[in-house]
């Protein structure tokens, strides 16, 4: 691992374990509406979600249409206690299994009028002998709520009276019911007392409440947050998933005596009567996004139609507060309850998000790392809402807070800090190497020391042939325009094939193959692109063309060896350029194709490095001018001359020709050379180095000939 790739590693690490716990912290605001969004994107993707068919649960409610129709109208409503003693005779004689009253009142008309309410008491005594009835009471940090003492006392004390109080998430939002609350006892201690919504889910299922160390179970089903003793409530999502009737049409069904209407619609239920006014103890819930047509999806009348003008396709936010009871009863009922991920589990969570999003961050570019990102919050939204319609809460929003957080801080951190070099390095390369070849080089990891290297290097040295005549035969604009579609086509092909073009003399071009980033064989993209670069000449007739029919050309020598390379100049003026015994190798080598009237010669270290002898042939060893090693010289072979029969015998014929020039015997060579001077311009300058020896003795002969042309 590259020291870059390991700061890396550490930036990331320590990048995501912060945004995680910056998730984790505003976990404890997030996460209400963060159920509250996952209700929306399960009925925008889903539909609305029913609730367990049928409803174990119903609403007796006293609505609008109760206060407008007598004999409840004009009313008050302390005086409508008989016609609740009524329905609620008539619910038990139907087989309600357990009716709550989510209705408190305080009073009583009972004082001033004895006997007016001898209906009501007499349905609450018979409720609360059977153990089916629970009055309400709203326990305050002073005196509570509770019913009239004469109502409490006909439903049998205190065991039958149960808090309705809700707790709000700090939001405002009405999520969770508490299943106990402490209360005083009968001797005056407190005590757990389960909540009405527990308190109705037990006897309708004729089992109690069992608490537990690990939290509390309800007739075998393990609650879901009772740890916490507070149960995240399952809404179904469909209107009128929960039945409701009108206390006013229950009432004239009571009087008209069709017991039949109660059975059909309430044996087996658990029913809870409470107010569901347009404005009156109204409360907002979870579900507050997913709001649906109110007045719809209810179940059949018995004597009254609906009332018209009520209930004109209203949506609202929030919901009457009987039907919160009425949900968590039927999520203990049916064991439906929300399940939100414990703390273990939503730190994995938080922390494996935090760290998807730190490897795009700093592994792709800024676009890319974005558009991954988007990837992953799909991921994530998809895995929550589908958890979600199982009934598991994971934290959704402080996931996406997880997720999204890496981004800009890495981001920060990555241009000021991580990319500092970097950015240093591609502005100093930026204008004479190729964008893919800094970002391979910088991916790699092998970076020049800006202040000088030594590095094995190939060098690629080509010059204008006939560039005297060409400059003579055009005008100065003209001359600049050849060139620089000459320079333009060589430096797409040095570059092509992994090379710089270091400078420009004159008319001859200098690349380096091997730095700042090194191909896997520098010595074959080096020998690769001269090949091309000739090739490029000969295909384009127009390249270097001037006059009538003139034409200039190119000579090419490649050397491979150590050479310095770096920023080399003075403080103000700085140029990354290449510079040794290697360079000017090249440089000779070009210059000595004019003496064997080749295109391209190179150094045998090439040949060595390159891999494939067979793709060259040996010309001779020399002697360059400023030089004191010999160079052995060899032409690379284009693809067409390897594969030539003809070809093969001539480059055969040389090589043994050159053996016998090496060995001395200088009429032999002369011989030898003969047949091929006529095809190979090469082997015309060796018989000719032949024929100029006949005669000399060959004792201290090396076969080494001196140039003395630069």
């Amino acid at each position: 691992m590259t020291p870059r790739a390991r700061r890396l590693l550490l930036v990331g690490l320590a990048g995501a374990v912060l945004c995680a716990l910056l998730a984790w912290t505003a976990r404890g605001e997030l996460q209400g509406p963060s159920i509250d969004t996952l209700y929306w994107l399960r009925d925008a993707s889903y539909g609305p979600a029913p609730g367990p068919q049928p409803s174990p649960v119903v609403v007796v409610g006293i609505d609008e249409e109760t206060y407008r129709r007598p004999p409840f109208a004009g009313t008050p409503q302390a005086m409508w206690t008989p016609r609740l003693g009524t329905v609620l005779n008539a619910l038990f004689d139907g087989g309600a299994k357990v009716v709550g009253m989510d209705v408190i009142h305080p009073t009583s008309v009972e004082t001033l009028v004895p006997g007016f309410e001898r209906d009501y008491l007499l349905a609450l005594r018979r409720g609360g002998k059977a153990g089916s009835l629970v009055l309400a009471k709203v326990q305050h940090q002073t005196e509570p709520l509770v019913p009239y003492r004469g109502h409490a006392l006909a439903a049998g004390g205190a065991a039958n009276i149960r808090s309705v109080n809700l707790v709000e998430d700090p939001d405002g939002v009405l999520r969770r019911v508490p299943l106990t609350l402490t209360a005083a006892g009968p001797d005056g201690a407190p005590w757990q007392e389960p909540g009405l919504a527990v308190e109705i889910a037990a006897r309708a299922l004729g089992a109690p409440l069992e608490r537990g160390p690990g939290g509390a179970s309800l007739a075998g089903y393990a609650i879901p947050g009772s740890a916490s003793n507070r149960m995240l409530i399952n809404h179904p999502t469909v209107a009128g998933a929960i039945p409701t009737y009108s206390l006013a049409d229950l009432h004239a069904c009571a009087e008209a005596g069709d017991s039949a209407y109660f059975e059909r619609h309430f044996r087996g239920k658990a029913v809870l009567v409470g107010t569901v006014l347009d404005v009156e103890d109204r409360k907002l819930s979870s579900n507050r996004w997913v709001t649906k047509p109110e007045g719809t999806n209810q179940p059949e009348r018995c004597r009254l139609p609906v009332m018209a003008g009520l209930h004109e396709d209203h949506r609202r936010d929030s919901v009457p507060g009987v039907y919160l009871h009425a949900a968590a009863v039927s999520n203990l009922m049916a064991g439906n309850a929300l399940d939100e991920a414990g703390p273990a589990l939503a730190a994995a969570l938080l922390l494996g998000l935090a760290l998807a999003a730190a490897a795009l961050t700093l592994s792709l570019k800024p676009l890319a790392a974005a558009g991954g990102l988007a990837l992953v919050l799909a991921a994530w939204s998809l895995a929550s809402l589908m958890s979600f319609r199982s009934g598991i809460v994971l934290p959704y929003l402080p996931g996406g807070v997880a997720a999204v957080l890496p981004l800009p801080l890495l981001l920060a951190v990555r241009f000021t800090v991580l990319d500092r070099d970097q950015r240093h390095i591609r502005n100093a390369f930026r204008l004479y190497l190729p964008a893919r070849l800094i970002d391979e080089m910088l991916a790699s990891g092998r970076t020049p020391s800006l202040g000088g290297e030594k590095r094995e290097l190939s060098i690629l040295f080509s010059d204008i042939a006939g560039f005297t005549a060409l400059s003579e035969a055009l005008p100065p604009e003209q001359l600049v325009l050849i060139l620089n579609r000459y320079f333009t086509t060589m430096t797409d092909i040095v570059e092509a094939h992994g090379g710089f073009v270091d400078k420009y003399i004159g008319d001859a071009v200098l690349a380096v193959f091997g730095a700042p980033y090194c191909p896997a064989n520098h010595a074959r993209a080096a020998v690769d692109a001269a090949l091309a670069m000739r090739a490029a000449l000969e295909a384009d007739p127009t390249l270097l063309a001037y006059g009538d029919g003139e034409r200039a050309t190119c000579r090419i020598g490649v050397a491979s060896g150590p050479a310095l390379i770096g920023n080399i100049g003075s403080p103000r003026r700085l140029n990354y350029t290449v510079m040794g015994d290697t360079v000017n190798l090249a440089s000779r080598l070009e210059g000595v194709n004019k003496v064997y009237g080749t295109a391209v010669l190179v150094s045998e270290g090439t040949v060595a490095r390159h891999g494939d002898a067979a793709a060259f042939r040996e010309l001779d060893t020399v002697q360059v001018a400023g030089r004191g090693e010999p160079v052995t010289l060899h032409e690379p072979l284009a693809v067409e001359r390897r594969a030539d029969p003809a070809e093969g015998a001539r480059r055969m014929a040389y090589a043994e020709a050159l053996a016998v020039w090496r060995a001395g015997r200088f009429g032999e060579a002369a011989a030898a050379f003969e047949p091929l001077a006529l095809l190979d311009p090469a082997a015309a300058v060796m018989r000719r180095k032949a024929a100029a020896r006949l005669g000399e003795p060959a004792a201290g002969w090396t076969g080494v000939t001196a140039l003395n042309e630069k």
